[in-house]
């Protein structure tokens, strides 16, 4: 029962985000079309949800597209280049569907960990300026973690133009939002207490960019060249039909 609503839930997500990518955003960039602030929001109950969950609800998503396009033009066509043309494009867009459903997971894993490496980066440049502990390396890593992974600086709205030497506000903020990488331990500001934490929330970050990788590379075949390729070699059968 909890695996069915897991995977209740994380389709229902991506139902959500499908519509809003193809229609709300659309409209939006056609009446607007204005650059916006990137924000450092996620979905932390999707994120928490086991990885194999997000493949089957994508999948699901994906091939309920591709099945109900073909049963349409079986029902209103007796063509058979026609018919096999559809299965091609049904194939190709549900594999576009797919990549699309997941994008949902890696646009809020991408927020997540860009917001928390930048939340860390923060504290490390903080403890720079408290502590005789070499945090400078620390900061560096995470400097170089931003730009080989592709994340953004990105503080939370909480944090948003705080200084590094804003201590309080920092660690108000880590002790309101450990739950979020289930640290359990207090935070204070001993530098003992901020470098338990710091290793901690580094080690969670590496597990959380394994799935990242892992799952924007799965995005990235699915709704590459091979989609657009059905897509195209449907197209030819239709038009030739």
């Amino acid at each position: 029962m909890q695996n069915a609503g897991g995977v209740t839930f994380i389709m229902k997500e991506m139902v959500k985000h499908l519509v809003n990518v193809l229609f709300v955003n659309a409209l939006f960039i056609f009446l607007v079309r204005k650059g916006t602030k990137s924000r450092t929001e996620y979905n932390i109950k999707l994120i928490g949800q086991p990885t194999n969950y997000f493949k089957n609800s994508a999948a699901a998503i994906g091939l309920s597209f591709a099945v109900i396009a073909i049963l349409i033009v079986v029902v209103f066509s007796q063509n058979v280049m026609i018919i096999i043309a559809a299965v091609f494009i049904s194939i190709g867009a549900g594999r576009q569907m797919f990549a699309s459903a997941m994008d949902l997971v890696t646009t809020n894993l991408n927020a997540f960990l860009s917001s928390w490496a930048s939340t860390l980066l923060l504290l490390a440049k903080n403890r720079m300026m408290v502590t005789p502990t070499d945090w400078r390396s620390i900061a560096s890593q995470f400097e170089q973690m931003l730009i080989s992974r592709r994340l953004e600086y990105n503080l939370p709205d909480k944090l948003d133009g705080v200084k590094p030497e804003s201590q309080q506000i920092l660690l108000e903020y880590l002790v309101e939002h450990k739950w979020e990488l289930e640290y359990q331990q207090a935070i204070t500001y001993d530098d003992s207490s901020c470098l338990a934490f710091f290793h901690y929330a580094t080690k969670q970050m590496r597990e959380k960019l394994q799935i990242y990788d892992e799952l924007e590379e799965l995005q990235e075949r699915s709704g590459g060249v091979g989609a657009v390729i059905l897509i195209a070699l449907g197209t030819l059968i239709w038009l030739i039909s």
